[in-house]
């Protein structure tokens, strides 16, 4: 799974930011002219919806307008995570080793030596980079088993998406329920889709692993609002009306920000989230907030395909505001595919 991340994958990137760097304001981007839309092409709001009603598992509204009992399902979630009291500690842990690592990783010079005593701490890091770095994508003369090996092998980028995706795949893919054990799947493909819309899109404008970080943690609040949802008494009676379900969204968002933050990451990723998660904005300001914008829902799209809840032919509309043209996203969306394509040809 790992593997499809390495693919056509980055070239070599700038230094990522200091995670207490601060924020700039958000440059004013020019619109782009979009031509004509082509047929099959969806809007944002139509996707998100659709892909938050296949994480939660349910079907088509029936209701236009917020219900009594949405707005109050929605007063519990704001009181548990909107404001500004909400309790950080509650957002799940990163390992002890991944501060310090990704520290280490910043710097292109830290030696294999370092990196791999570091590694050694964590015993599950330790047999996913030996698995990476064994994956059909190396194609090894011969298998590696040793850590300083498959670190040369991987190369910083390399390592830093592994770690994260070893960070982010447990928090996405939880099983405390049926509901979300289904959700999480959705989540993670979701999220690794992401990472790669996200880097597509931002190429030479953006550094890889921050376009690549911004992608992978974007969802990292969803299973905190489907739990919240679930303990909302006969949950089921919801009627999950669009505007419900909008707010939802962004309330995943909005949490997805909180971690991010918490966990001190670069802060040109910290402003992306928050773009993203601004209800007030038109639209994403910066280069990376517009990738993500745009990538999350290219990522959301393909998984509906994938799923079964969407045309094969569909694409995202482009419109000015956000930023690509409409030959971009259909470029985003095949690359997407493709990678699909040699990933299962590779499995079998």
């Amino acid at each position: 799974m790992i593997g499809r991340f390495f693919r056509k994958w980055f070239g070599a990137g700038r230094k990522a930011a200091g995670a207490q760097e601060r924020i700039q304001p958000p440059m004013a981007l020019p619109p782009v002219a979009v031509d004509r839309a082509i047929p099959g092409a969806m809007p944002g709001d139509d996707i998100e919806d659709a892909f938050y009603r296949l994480v939660f598992g349910i079907g088509p509204p029936h209701d236009q307008g917020l219900t009594p009992a949405e707005q109050a399902t929605l007063r519990r979630v704001r009181d548990a995570f909107g404001s500004e009291r909400f309790d950080v500690g509650s957002l799940p842990r990163l390992p002890a080793v991944v501060p310090q690592l990704m520290r280490s990783l910043r710097n292109d010079d830290t030696d294999t030596r370092a990196l791999a005593e570091q590694i050694s701490r964590d015993p599950v890091l330790v047999g996913e980079v030996i698995r990476v770095a064994n994956s059909a994508y190396f194609r090894t003369a011969r298998p590696v088993s040793g850590l300083p090996q498959a670190i040369t092998l991987l190369g910083h980028d390399g390592l830093r998406r592994v770690v994260m995706q070893m960070v982010m795949r447990p928090i996405l893919r939880t099983d405390h329920s049926e509901a979300g054990k289904q959700a999480g799947e959705r989540l993670w493909e979701h999220a690794e889709r992401c990472a790669r819309a996200c880097a597509f899109l931002s190429q030479g404008v953006c550094d890889p692993f921050e376009a690549f970080l911004a992608g992978i943690a974007s969802q990292t609040g969803a299973q905190a609002i489907l739990r919240e949802v679930e303990r909302v008494p006969e949950p089921v009676a919801l009627p999950f009306s669009r505007p419900f379900v909008a707010a939802l969204g962004q309330q995943i968002e909005r949490l997805s920000l909180h971690a991010a933050r918490h966990w001190n990451f670069p802060s040109r990723v910290v402003q992306a989230l928050a773009e993203r998660a601004d209800p007030a904005d038109a639209g994403a300001r910066t280069p990376l907030g517009r990738a993500l914008l745009a990538a999350s829902r290219v990522a959301m799209l393909d998984v509906l395909v994938a799923r079964g809840k969407a045309d094969p032919e569909a694409v995202l509309l482009a419109t000015p505001a956000q930023g690509f043209s409409q030959e971009r996203l259909l470029a985003c969306r095949d690359d997407l595919r493709s990678t699909h394509l040699a990933t299962e040809l590779e499995d079998r």
